[in-house]
């Protein structure tokens, strides 16, 4: 199995080699920045068209935000994982 190595990054990624490859890979996460609060918060709260609108267009993707740089400081403060690494969950 090949695996990609750049000598500034540290250790080979098994991920990154089938990433650059073009294998499908498993266990990479859920997209869930379409679908992050209606699974989260009460079905009643949808209900009212402006309250729905506000909680669909405006606070959704800030709460993706969010949730992506946390993503991104639990890889940055990692030692054993690469900083370009991007598959943690």
């Amino acid at each position: 199995m090949a695996t990609v190595k750049d000598n500034r990054t540290g250790f080979p990624s098994l991920y990154r080699a089938t990433y650059e490859e073009g294998w499908v890979l498993k266990n990479t996460g859920h997209d869930y920045s379409k679908t992050l609060l209606n699974s989260t918060m009460s079905s009643y709260m949808f209900r009212n068209p402006h309250l729905k609108k506000f909680l669909e267009d405006y606070l959704n993707p800030i709460m993706v935000f969010y949730i992506n740089k946390v993503k991104y400081v639990r890889i940055y403060f990692n030692f054993a994982v690469p900083k370009w690494y991007q598959k943690i969950n």
